[in-house]
């Protein structure tokens, strides 16, 4: 037998500890970004090998995430929390088994799937136990410790001898660590996640210039967020790990200092104007990266490496934002979930195309992948705007941060409660529509 939905008290303490758990569970990806890439340089392994690996666990990632809300129907949210964590585990400490590119593309998609799912049962878990009037509140709040997590990750391995198997035990301790919290929690199971994803087509009949801008997201952080630690050997004076790690708290540190501020100037003024404008200023960034990397002091590189987080991984939320003005009545939480989507799949080649660069130009080829990239997507935005009139700020929904980490936590959004009660029938009705941008 169930035990009764706790109320109060009791309510924010469950929740708090989902979020401490998925936490510590970015905690580990975060570490895994530096370690694995590090690991596969000391063996020998050049840009395409490990932008292969990288895009292996995409591919992972996204197929965990359409296949999560299945497996949670069928054994539940503690089980598979459970499961994903244990499989994402085995996997960390099974990569130091072996250096063959088969294997480790083999064990980053298991990772990326487990990830993946850890991530849609226990967001779901949230979105269920999370009061209804804290629920923005309790999203920012989950987002910033997500955030926080992916930056202490690398700093946890930086002391790690690169191609040793301390670090892939940290982050498989920390995987199991992410199991704690979950066990400390008195909620009876949640109801499984019900949010349909859209398809990227039906998206881009109202809103194609949030599928570009989503595309692009996914493809250039997922290159650079993965493939940065090969970038920074150019210039790492000391430990590269511990360069990496300050790297990487750079760039998250950019996103969360801007996200706000972007969302707020974009329900003001035409979304796709400050998508563009993010775009420039991440796409500048990107260049001076790319052509002074290697120059520049430390100090310079870590405020290029700020300013360009704060303009390429905030304006997917802006993105997101945009495609829900555009959606027909009750169809935004469908819509934010096909364009998480379309994301996830931008991250699996966003990898392979930097590598192919990288392999040519070197590891600066990151960052003019990078650059070239977001240069292409100001200019995509700004002739889309000239086709087409902006949404009147009276019928703008208000800018709500969003992850790019599951469908389940779209459930916390106020569009999640404003589409409750969209029926199949109202649903027919969208064919006919024409809110094309």
């Amino acid at each position: 037998m169930q035990t009764p939905t706790p109320s109060g008290t009791d309510s924010y303490r469950n929740v708090a500890a989902i979020v401490i758990a998925l936490a510590i569970l970015q905690t580990a990806t975060g570490a895994l970004s530096v370690v694995g890439p590090l690991t596969l340089v000391s063996q020998g392994a050049g840009p395409l090998k490990i932008g292969a690996i990288v895009s292996s666990y995409a591919l992972g990632f996204l197929l965990g995430a359409r296949l999560a809300p299945r497996e949670i129907m069928q054994v539940g949210h503690i089980r598979s929390i459970a499961g994903f964590a244990a499989a994402a585990s085995l996997g960390a400490a099974a990569l130091y088994v072996s250096g063959a590119m088969a294997w480790w593309m083999l064990i980053q998609f298991i990772i990326g799937v487990s990830v993946a799912g850890f991530l849609a049962s226990g967001e779901s878990w949230i979105a269920d136990a999370a009061p209804s009037q804290h629920r923005g509140a309790i999203l920012g709040f989950y987002l910033v410790t997500s955030k926080l997590g992916f930056m202490v990750g690398p700093f946890l391995v930086a002391g790690a001898p690169s191609g040793t198997a301390t670090g892939f035990l940290i982050i498989a301790a920390l995987l199991t660590a992410s199991l704690i919290p979950v066990c400390a929690t008195r909620r009876a199971e949640p109801a499984a996640p019900t949010t349909t994803p859209f398809s990227p087509l039906r998206i881009w009949h109202f809103a194609p210039s949030a599928i570009i801008a989503a595309a692009i997201s996914g493809m250039v952080s997922g290159a650079v967020l993965q493939l940065y630690a090969v970038y920074v050997q150019g210039f790492a004076a000391e430990s590269v790990p511990r360069t990496a790690a300050l790297f990487n708290a750079a760039m998250i540190g950019g996103s969360v200092i801007a996200t706000w501020p972007a969302g707020i100037l974009s329900d003001r003024i035409d979304r796709r104007l400050v998508i563009a404008g993010l775009a420039l200023a991440a796409g500048a960034a990107a260049l001076v990266l790319a052509l002074f990397g290697g120059l520049m002091p430390r100090l310079g590189i870590f405020v290029t490496a700020t300013l360009w987080g704060a303009g390429a991984l905030s304006y997917y939320g802006v993105a997101v934002a945009h495609a829900a003005d555009r959606a027909p009545e009750g169809q935004a939480t469908g819509t934010m979930s096909g364009i998480l989507m379309v994301w996830a799949l931008g991250s699996m080649i966003g990898p392979l195309i930097a590598s192919t660069v990288m392999s040519v130009a070197g590891p600066s080829g990151l960052f003019y992948f990078a650059a070239i990239t977001l240069f292409a997507l100001t200019g995509s935005m700004l002739i889309r705007r000239t086709g087409t009139a902006p949404v009147r700020e009276e019928d703008k929904s208000d800018f709500e941060p969003t992850a790019t980490t599951s469908v389940s936590v779209i459930e916390l959004t106020d569009h999640a409660e404003e589409d409750a009660g969209w029926s199949d029938s109202q649903d027919a009705e969208f064919e006919d529509l024409d809110w094309r941008d």
